[in-house]
């Protein structure tokens, strides 16, 4: 198996903050190898719903879907979500510069719902149309994480493995725990300087 090094650096780094050996190869035999496979796709999704990255957040037009019949009595329109979506940000049509955004409650609102078919199909609902979302996508390469996500998703991969590993060090869990949530706001203040939205634009401005 070839050896990813970005991937191996955040495990290691994650194995550093629980306090125990370091591994060479994905491949390795022995249980931090195998506890850092175990939950590092789990580890860096979570991480990447705890904060819209900006190298993750993508924007999609959504293709309209049949409107399952037991949710057309609330809303007006189905969409599917793109692959490998992780969390839907904010909704925006083309009469509107901004509807929704998960984060600011002083901005105008177009309510949605995120809901699954029979099948299996996820589905975002709304009275909106057409629709494009703003959403954090999954992003596996290691190569394009940046050093702010990196840190944040070794912390996060430590919390994780660290049960395993430590067995019953519940003091040492709920520290590494405390650490992640603590380095949150951290995360979210450099990476939102990043980049500055536009002011909301009323539509009856806009449209004089």
């Amino acid at each position: 198996m070839a050896t990813d090094a970005g991937k191996i650096r955040i495990w290691n780094m994650a194995l550093g903050y629980v306090g125990t050996r370091t591994v060479a190869a994905e491949d390795e035999r022995c249980e931090e190898a195998v506890q850092c496979s175990l939950y590092w796709d789990a580890a860096r999704r979570q991480a990447l719903r705890d904060y819209p990255y900006n190298f993750a957040r993508r924007r999609a037009w959504l293709a309209e879907a049949a409107l399952p019949e037991v949710y057309a009595v609330e809303w007006t329109h189905a969409y599917a979500l793109p692959d490998g979506w992780l969390k839907v940000h904010h909704l925006v049509n083309a009469g509107w510069r901004r509807l929704i955004h998960a984060d600011a409650a002083h901005e105008r609102r177009a309510p949605f719902l995120l809901a699954a078919t029979d099948e299996g199909a996820e589905l975002l609902l709304t009275d909106v149309a057409p629709a494009l979302i703003s959403y954090t996508a999954d992003v596996p390469d290691t190569s394009r994480f940046d050093d702010l996500f990196t840190g944040m998703l070794a912390r996060k991969l430590a919390v994780m493995i660290a049960v395993p590993l430590l067995k019953n060090n519940t003091g040492k869990v709920n520290e590494l725990a405390q650490l992640y949530s603590a380095s949150l706001p951290d995360a979210r203040q450099a990476n939102a300087s990043e980049h500055k939205e536009r002011p909301a634009v009323d539509s009856w401005l806009a449209a004089r």
